[in-house]
């Protein structure tokens, strides 16, 4: 059975519109949880004063 040409084209620009969907999304998702990160260390050593100034010893900035 030969392929149509246009139904090859089309699903090429479907996969190509799905693959940049998925990397839109993941690039989103994983910079949400790089700031959930962030915020669950700053509040970990804002709320942990002796971890913080552990921290900051082995920082050499204090």
């Amino acid at each position: 059975m030969p392929a149509d040409t246009m139904l090859l084209v089309g699903l090429g620009v479907a996969a190509i519109v799905v693959v940049w969907l998925v990397f839109s999304v993941l690039r989103k998702v994983s910079g949400v949880l790089l700031l959930i990160a962030l915020a669950a260390g700053a509040y970990t050593l804002w709320s942990n004063p002796d971890l913080l100034r552990a921290l900051l010893d082995n920082l050499g900035l204090r």
